[in-house]
C-alpha cells in the first residue's frame, strides 16, 4: 500500500464521486488558475535539489460561519507537490482516504456528500493532465484508494479538497477540536499559508511559538468577519529524531475555534475567552484565576461523609497518610469494587434490576476524576491539610507562557504535606505518591486556596522531577540450559517503581489480581454474589468464578504471547507469572511478578565442543544510533529519569569453563547517565550485572555526545557473547 502524507498532521477526507459539478468547476477556476507552464517556472532552492519531494505550496483556509440557528464551515487545503526521485514517485503514486470519515481544521463529520477533491498532474514540459478520481477510486475494506497513473519522476501533483458543511444549533455551544502543527512537513516547502476566517460570536485562540511568523489579519469581503492568517516561505523539511517535542522546538502554530451564542454559553465554554470575533492570542494570570473560580466551587463534604468516617477510625498519624488512606479507600470503594458487577454483567450472569438491598453494590461508582477531587478537597478540609489547586501544561506542548489551548492544561490537587502528594490521574491505579511524567519539570500555576473556597492569588512554580532511582525497572535472571543444550529453563523476576510502575501494570496483572487484594484489605465489603436470594446466590457464584477463571487463562495466554514476541529468537514453552506485589499499597511498593518459562532454540550455538551463548540479549534491545543521530543541534527531551538494573545469573553445566569475560565488564558514567557492568564466576554460576541509568528528563544539545557514549556502551553489550568451553 501506498500512502501520500498531505501534512504532518494526517488529514483525512471523504470522496465526492460525481461528474463535473457547478462546484467542481468553480473549485478548478479557484485552485488552479496557474497554468502548467507558470507552476514549471517556480524557483525550487538549490539546496532542495536533493530532497525527495518539494512542497511548492501548501494552503490551508477555514471558514466559520452563523446564521441564525445555522453554523457553516468552509475549509479547503491545496497542495502542489514536486516528485524528484523513485522514494516520493512509490509514495504519492496513490492517494488512501478513510471511506466514511474525515478531519479539516478542527471539526469531523461523517458525511459522504461536503467534500470535493480534485487532482491534476503537471509534466515538465507544462502540459496538464487532470485525473478522473471517480476512475480511478477503488475501495478497501475501509479505505477509499485514487491511483495517480502516469505519474514520473519531475512531475508535479496539484491536488485540492474542499469541504462544505452545516449543521443546526441546538444548545448554543459547541468548542471545536484544536489544531496543534508545526509548519514543517516531511519534505520542504517552498510557500506556507494558513488562514482561518471568523464571524462573530465565535471564539479565536491562535498564535504561532517557537520563530514562526506571527499571525496577521486580512480584509474579508464580510463585514462581520476577521481572518487571521499565517505565512511562511523556504520552510526546510522536518528532521525527526529521536527524544523529541516538535512544538517545543520547531515553528508551530496552535489555534482552537469556540461557537457561543449567549453569555451564558460563553460562560460554560472550555476555552481561555477573548472577545467574540477576536483572536486571543496569549493566557495570563487573569485568566487562570478566572478558570480556577469557574472550575471549582466549595467542596461538597456530603460525597466524602463515608472517607472521612473511615479515616477517623483509623490510626494514621500524619496528614500525609489520611490523604493517602482516604484515596486507597475511595479507589476501591467507590471504583474499582464495581468491576465485578460490570463485568458479571456485560457476561450476563446478572441481568435486570438487582434487589433494592443490593443497590449500593452496583450502584454508586465514580465516572471521573472531579468526583475524587471533590472527597480529596473535602478530606483536606475536614483535617486541616493544606492543598493547592496545579494547573500545568505537558512538556511536550511547550512552556507556560506559551499555553494557549485549555484542554491541553492538566488541573489536579497538591498537598502540601511532608511529603508533597498530588493528584492528577483517575484510573483504577491512581496514587498520590507521583503526577504524570509529562508534567514533571513543568512550570505550573498554583492557585492557593483560603478559608476552604476562595482562590486567593495565583503564582508560578515548577513541578519537582523525578529521580533515577525512583524509577526503577529491574529484572533478575536465572538460566540453566536445556537438556539438550539447545536453549534454557529460565526463572525471572521483574520488578517496576515509580513511572515504571505505571507502564506495566496493565500488562504485568490482571483485575483479579488487584481486586482479590482490594478485598483483603477491605474485609467488611460484600462481593455483589453474596447479596440476593438463595438461587441467585448459588448461581451467582459459580457463574462468576467461572467466568474469573476464564479470564485468568485469556490473561495469561496474552501475556505467553508478549514473553514469545519480546524473546523473538527463541520459542518459549512452558510459561508461567505469579503476582508478587501489585504495587498498589503502601509507600511506593513495589510492582513484582515472577515468571519461569522454557526458552527453545534461541540465544545459543553449538562450536564443535563448545557452546556460544548470547549473554548480553539477556538486558532487552538497546538503542542503536544510527549515523545521521551522531549531529545533533535539538534538545534532548525524555520522559523522566530511570534506571535499568539486570542481575542474570547462568549456571555453567559441569565440564564447561567461561571464555571471553573482559567484554562483559565495563564503564561508562557522566552527568548524562551511566552503563556499568560487571561479571564474575562465584561457584558454578557466572553472576552479571547491568546497570543503565538515565540521570535526567531533559538534556540540551551539547550535552548529546555524552549521553551518546554510554548508549553505545550499552549496544555493544547488548552483541556480547561468551564462551562455554567443554574441558
Amino acid at each position: 500500500m501506498r500512502l501520500i502524507l498531505l501534512t504532518i498532521t494526517t488529514l483525512c477526507f471523504t470522496i465526492i464521486a460525481q461528474g463535473q459539478s457547478k462546484l467542481e468547476k468553480e473549485l478548478q477556476e479557484k485552485f488552479w488558475n496557474q497554468t502548467g507552464s507558470q507552476i514549471t517556472a517556480m524557483e525550487i532552492p538549490v539546496k532542495w535539489n536533493e530532497e525527495s519531494a518539494v512542497i511548492l505550496k501548501d494552503h490551508r483556509y477555514i471558514q466559520y460561519i452563523n446564521s441564525g440557528k445555522v453554523v457553516y464551515f468552509k475549509s479547503n487545503k491545496h497542495q502542489l507537490i514536486k516528485i524528484q526521485d523513485q522514494a516520493s514517485l512509490e509514495g504519492f503514486s496513490e492517494i488512501s482516504l478513510n471511506k466514511d470519515s474525515k478531519i479539516s481544521f478542527g471539526w469531523t463529520t461523517t458525511s459522504r456528500k461536503e467534500t470535493t477533491i480534485g487532482i491534476r498532474i503537471i509534466k515538465s514540459d507544462g502540459t496538464v493532465s487532470v485525473v478522473n478520481v471517480e476512475k480511478e477510486e477503488v475501495e478497501e475494506d475501509d479505505k477509499r484508494k485514487i491511483a495517480i497513473p502516469n505519474l514520473e519522476i519531475g512531475d508535479i501533483i496539484d491536488i485540492y479538497i474542499q469541504t462544505d458543511r452545516k449543521e443546526r444549533d441546538f444548545d448554543g455551544l459547541d468548542i471545536y477540536p484544536a489544531v496543534e502543527t508545526t509548519i514543517k512537513d516531511n519534505y520542504p516547502i517552498l510557500d506556507y499559508r494558513i488562514a482561518v476566517e471568523v464571524e462573530n460570536d465565535f471564539f479565536l485562540n491562535m498564535n504561532t511559538y517557537n520563530g514562526a511568523p506571527a499571525v496577521k489579519e486580512e480584509e474579508t469581503e464580510r463585514s462581520a468577519t476577521k481572518m487571521y492568517v499565517v505565512e511562511a516561505q523556504n520552510v526546510d523539511k522536518l528532521e525527526t529524531n529521536r527524544w523529541y517535542f516538535p512544538l517545543v522546538e520547531e515553528p508551530s502554530v496552535k489555534l482552537q475555534v469556540a461557537f457561543a451564542r449567549k453569555r451564558s454559553n460563553e460562560y460554560a465554554a472550555q476555552i481561555f475567552k477573548g472577545e467574540d470575533g477576536e483572536r486571543k492570542a496569549t493566557v495570563d494570570k487573569a485568566d487562570v484565576l478566572d478558570y480556577f473560580d469557574r472550575k471549582f466551587n466549595r467542596a461538597y463534604s456530603y460525597s466524602a461523609k463515608e472517607v472521612i468516617a473511615y479515616i477517623k477510625k483509623g490510626k494514621f498519624k500524619t496528614k500525609a497518610d489520611k490523604l493517602k488512606a482516604g484515596l486507597d479507600y475511595i479507589r476501591f470503594n467507590r471504583y474499582t469494587r464495581f468491576f465485578e458487577p460490570i463485568f458479571a454483567y456485560q457476561a450476563d450472569i446478572v441481568a435486570g434490576t438487582p434487589r433494592t438491598k443490593c443497590y449500593n453494590l452496583y450502584f454508586g461508582i465514580y465516572e471521573n476524576d472531579a468526583q475524587v477531587v471533590n472527597d480529596l478537597r473535602a478530606i483536606s478540609e475536614e483535617f486541616d491539610i493544606d492543598y493547592d489547586i496545579v494547573l500545568v501544561q505537558p512538556r511536550y506542548d511547550g512552556e507556560l507562557d506559551d499555553l494557549l489551548i485549555k484542554s491541553n492544561a492538566r488541573v489536579g490537587l497538591k498537598f502540601n504535606t511532608q511529603p508533597e502528594l498530588f493528584f492528577f490521574d483517575f484510573s483504577e491505579n491512581m496514587t498520590l505518591e507521583r503526577f504524570p511524567e509529562q508534567l514533571e519539570g513543568a512550570e505550573a500555576y498554583i492557585g492557593s486556596v483560603v478559608k476552604k473556597k476562595k482562590i486567593s492569588s495565583v503564582t508560578r512554580t515548577t513541578l519537582r522531577s523525578s529521580a533515577a532511582n525512583e524509577n526503577v525497572y529491574q529484572e533478575k535472571i536465572n538460566l540453566s540450559l536445556s537438556d539438550d543444550n539447545k536453549g534454557f529453563k529460565m526463572d525471572r523476576e521483574l520488578s517496576a517503581t515509580g513511572h515504571f510502575e505505571r507502564e506495566y501494570i496493565f500488562s504485568w496483572i490482571h483485575w483479579t489480581d488487584f481486586l482479590k487484594e482490594d478485598y483483603s484489605i477491605y474485609k467488611d465489603q460484600e462481593h455483589f454474589y453474596e447479596c440476593g436470594s438463595k438461587k441467585e446466590l448459588l448461581r451467582y457464584a459459580e457463574q462468576f468464578t467461572a467466568l474469573e477463571d476464564k479470564k485468568i487463562e485469556e490473561f495469561r495466554e496474552r501475556r505467553e504471547k508478549s514473553t514469545d514476541r519480546e524473546w523473538d529468537a527463541a520459542t518459549v514453552k512452558d510459561y508461567t507469572s505469579t503476582v508478587i506485589e501489585t504495587g498498589r499499597y503502601g509507600d511506593n511498593s513495589p510492582l513484582i511478578v515472577k515468571e519461569t518459562m522454557t526458552l527453545k532454540d534461541g540465544y545459543i550455538k553449538k562450536a564443535g565442543k563448545n557452546l556460544i551463548i548470547e549473554i548480553g540479549k539477556f538486558i532487552g534491545g538497546q538503542v542503536e544510533l544510527e549515523k545521521k543521530e551522531r549531529e545533533r543541534t535539538v534538545d534532548v527531551y525524555l520522559d523522566h529519569a530511570k534506571t535499568y538494573i539486570y542481575e542474570i545469573n547462568l549456571e555453567i553445566p559441569a565440564g564447561y569453563t567461561v571464555k571471553g569475560m573482559d567484554a562483559l565488564n565495563n564503564s561508562v558514567d557522566n552527568a548524562t547517565g551511566n552503563f556499568i557492568t560487571t561479571a564474575v564466576i562465584d561457584g558454578n554460576v557466572l553472576k552479571v550485572k547491568t546497570i543503565k541509568t538515565y540521570k535526567s528528563n531533559y538534556l540540551k544539545s551539547e550535552q548529546w555526545n555524552d549521553m551518546a557514549l554510554w548508549l553505545d556502551a550499552a549496544f555493544a553489550f547488548n552483541q556480547a557473547k561468551v564462551l562455554l568451553e567443554k574441558q
